[in-house]
């Protein structure tokens, strides 16, 4: 039994060691690449460092140190297939294909004999950092740094029975013992140069929210009777979990919609604090209306005319494409916020959305900079659904 429980104990610890773990280099003067091509002000420094954190689910790739003004940073999130770039007040989403569009490393037609060794020089296809590797015949190692590289998945052009016997950062030629490897107890702050919100592009957004709050419209009940019917029943659940996996919410809704979704009412199992069951959404009219209902029967509590300005519309990039399902990624300027979305575009072309281009959203996943994460699914039923408005 003891040795059971010893056993488990090794094990649990293991596992707990394991989650995140670092690469950094391990010479006498970190910045030397560094101070022979600046003037070796703060600003000028970077800070190597390369981690794999929770398992796997993340990397970086060099991170900046605190000031910096000329160094990247790169964060891979390997479940939703994006590499985040940070340069400068700046982030960029990318796929893995649109980051690393040779594969990462890739060989180059030059070779010199290193460590005893004729090796030929990979070079990186990406402006991050300036990284290059020496490879030569030999077995992988799959351990360390070459390791951590090949987990990222940036060796898929070394040749099977080939290594990394050197490795070149910023000029200066290193072999794989001078890479310590650490571990983290914490994911977020060794993510933390990318899970950042940037302040001018952010208040630039709520100014625009703002603006469209303030000139809204009041609108007046007048008791007018209106026959509402929708052609789409959308079932959704929607839950959130904070980076330890526990579960903050987890709900369910139901939409009807027209048919390119610029008319929709959404129902409530149960009403607010203010008694509100309901809201009705007319993006023809800039209207939307809230109050109570009873069956079929929608009694308006208030209304408002919206500004129609956009503040905010997310650039996707293509993922994948599977029968009429189509994966795309998608993530904020002004601050991290990263989406996993599938939408149906074939069966649904014109089906309108708030933030994304057109298409039935059948699923999204958004991982905020937090690290917390909040999944959507729905399914949509086809039919003739009617409704009665007494505003």
């Amino acid at each position: 039994m003891k040795k059971n429980l010893s056993f488990l104990l090794f094990l649990c610890f293991s596992i707990f060691y394991a989650q995140n773990k670092g690469y950094s280099i391990k010479v006498d003067r970190l910045y030397l690449a560094d101070e022979s091509k600046s003037d070796n002000n703060h600003d000028s420094k970077i800070k190597l460092k390369f981690a794999s954190l929770d398992n796997g689910n993340y990397f970086v790739f060099n991170r900046l140190l605190y000031g910096n003004k000329t160094g990247k940073v790169l964060a891979y999130f390997k479940n939703f297939n994006t590499v985040v770039i940070r340069s400068q007040n700046k982030l960029s989403y990318f796929t893995f294909k649109e980051a690393f569009p040779k594969g990462g490393f890739y060989k180059t037609n030059i070779t010199k004999p290193i460590f005893g060794q004729h090796a030929f020089l990979y070079t990186f296809d990406n402006d991050v950092i300036d990284i290059k590797l020496w490879v030569a015949p030999g077995n992988p190692t799959n351990t360390g740094f070459e390791g951590y590289l090949n987990e990222m998945g940036l060796l898929e052009n070394l040749p099977k029975n080939n290594t990394i016997v050197a490795v070149s950062i910023l000029g200066i030629e290193l072999d794989m013992t001078n890479f310590k490897e650490d571990s983290y107890s914490s994911v977020k702050s060794n993510l933390e140069d990318v899970l950042i919100s940037f302040k001018e592009p952010k208040d630039a957004l709520l100014d625009c929210i703002n603006n469209n709050h303030q000139n809204e419209e009041t609108l007046i009940a007048n008791g007018e009777k209106i026959d509402l019917q929708f052609d789409y029943k959308i079932t959704s659940n929607i839950s959130k979990k904070d980076s330890k996996g526990k579960v903050l919410y987890d709900t369910n809704t139901i939409v009807y919609a027209n048919k390119d979704n610029s008319i929709s009412l959404q129902l409530f199992d149960q009403p607010n604090s203010e008694g509100i069951s309901f809201v009705y959404s007319n993006k023809n009219l800039n209207q939307e209306i809230e109050g109570s209902y009873n069956g079929d029967q929608l009694y308006m509590e208030r209304g408002k005319i919206l500004d129609s300005q956009s503040c905010l519309i997310l650039n996707e990039k293509l993922v994948s494409k599977k029968y009429n399902i189509t994966q795309f990624i998608a993530g904020y300027e002004h601050e991290f916020g990263l989406f996993l979305i599938e939408k149906n575009v074939v069966d649904f072309p014109n089906f309108q959305n708030q933030t994304i281009s057109k298409g039935f959203m059948s699923k999204r996943i958004y991982l905020n900079k937090d690290l917390e994460i909040q999944e959507y699914a729905s399914e949509i039923e086809s039919g003739n659904f009617k409704f009665n408005l007494v505003k």
